[in-house]
């Protein structure tokens, strides 16, 4: 991915650059069967063990109380601003290294400092997308009362994920970080500041690359 902002993600902050909070409770992301876990994911969790042999609760969502959203904003905004983005041609997983990392490193980071606030492991799941570029993407998920909360280096604000413009690939279980699900769905009926909007939501089309790709060495996240 370039690290430059496009016109769709400049039209996106322009739109929700409001609060986190919707009207009413948002959507959580489906996911369906086991899949083999980005092989980048594979060679962090061999060099941090400690991170992925860990186990949680499947139904766990953290209640997004107006601390809790401060604690989001302040981590996206720090994060964002400290690590200078750049393409990595080793792609691995991995904290930052001299102040600088690819997409995976923002949500590493961000994972790990929300954990170091007291969120539960097992409501901050890592997501693998392809962008509407067509790009590999990393994503860091908040599970919370109100729905799925994704930080992205691509955007300033924190935004719910039936927002981004992403095909949705896999993430990880709630149950198991070291355990990756298979994202399914349609499109999604959401209702944000009291006005109900269809997000048309593009999940793993007929002959787009899937999760497969991750695990062959295309994993290229930017």
């Amino acid at each position: 991915m370039k690290y430059k902002i496009s016109l769709l993600s400049a039209i996106l902050v322009a739109l929700i650059a409001g609060p986190i909070l919707s009207a009413r409770a948002g959507s959580v992301i489906a996911t369906g069967a086991a899949v083999v876990p980005p092989s980048g994911f594979i060679h962090f969790c061999v060099k941090h063990s400690e991170e992925c042999l860990v186990s949680g609760q499947d139904a766990a969502r953290m209640e997004l109380t107006a601390a809790r959203q401060s604690e989001l904003r302040e981590v996206q905004v720090q994060v964002n601003a400290t690590i200078e983005p750049r393409e990595d041609p080793s792609h691995l997983w991995e904290y930052a290294r001299d102040g600088r990392g690819d997409c995976n490193t923002f949500a590493l980071t961000k994972r790990r400092a929300l954990i170091a606030l007291g969120w539960p492991e097992e409501t901050l799941l890592l997501a693998a997308v392809y962008t509407e570029h067509n790009e590999g993407h990393l994503v860091l998920v908040a599970r919370t009362s109100h729905g799925d909360l994704v930080l992205d280096n691509r955007l300033p604000p924190i935004v719910e994920w039936t927002v981004l413009p992403y095909r949705w690939v896999s993430m990880q279980s709630q149950t198991s970080p070291a355990r990756w699900l298979r994202v399914t769905g349609k499109s999604v009926a959401t209702v944000d500041s009291g006005q109900s909007t269809t997000v048309a939501l593009r999940l793993r089309p007929d002959g787009e690359r899937t999760s497969a790709d991750w695990i062959s060495g295309q994993d290229k996240v930017r």
